[in-house]
């Protein structure tokens, strides 16, 4: 792999994702008000970075197979960390996490299995919509314990759990619909 093709833009946008999954654990853990108003701008950059670092590629001609591994990578290490942090406060049950792990995984190696048949399976709408979900999810969750603070979630945990009952929801249908994508014969000839 050439380093110029590593050292670009739009992968270092992409690998602030892979920071701010960490830093955004570390902050909810605290369990303070003013680290969840933190965590939540980071939360908000690096959604916003989902948002630009493809276009940003595309629009500089600086696609490359090292950005196509490393966007899904950073993305699932960053959503990932939030989702642990929501199960160690208490905010998420551990079976939702486990949904999420489990799509993530399993498309990782559907990815794999369309390879060794020479087929490439692309991104598809339903992993857009789940990283949507997800997003907005965390985002919601956490913008709620920023307001109310940590110590009232009682008050607003159907809230909570309605935002989390959606992303998951949507997480379980994409993965559903990137098997069929390989088992049906949609992954596209490489």
């Amino acid at each position: 792999m050439v380093r110029s093709e590593l050292l670009t833009l739009p992968n270092a946008i992409t690998a602030s994702r892979i920071v701010a999954g960490p830093a955004c654990m570390g902050l909810l853990a605290t369990g303070e008000q003013i680290w969840a108003w933190t965590a939540l701008a980071i939360m908000i950059a690096a959604e916003a970075s989902d948002l630009v670092d493809g276009h940003v590629a595309r629009s500089s001609r600086q696609v490359s197979n090292f950005g196509k591994i490393l966007d899904p990578m950073a993305d699932c290490l960053y959503r990932g960390a939030v989702f642990i942090a929501f199960v160690i406060n208490g905010w998420m049950p551990v079976w939702m996490l486990s949904v999420i792990v489990w799509r993530d995984l399993a498309v990782s190696y559907l990815r794999e299995i369309a390879e060794l048949e020479a087929k490439t399976l692309g991104a598809r709408a339903s992993g857009k919509w789940k990283a949507i979900a997800q997003g907005i999810a965390q985002v919601g969750v956490v913008g709620l314990v920023a307001l109310f603070g940590a110590g009232s979630y009682a008050d607003y945990a159907v809230y909570v759990q309605g935002l989390l009952l959606v992303a998951v929801g949507v997480t379980a249908y994409s993965l559903v619909d990137y098997v069929a994508g390989v088992f049906n014969g949609k992954a596209r000839a490489a």
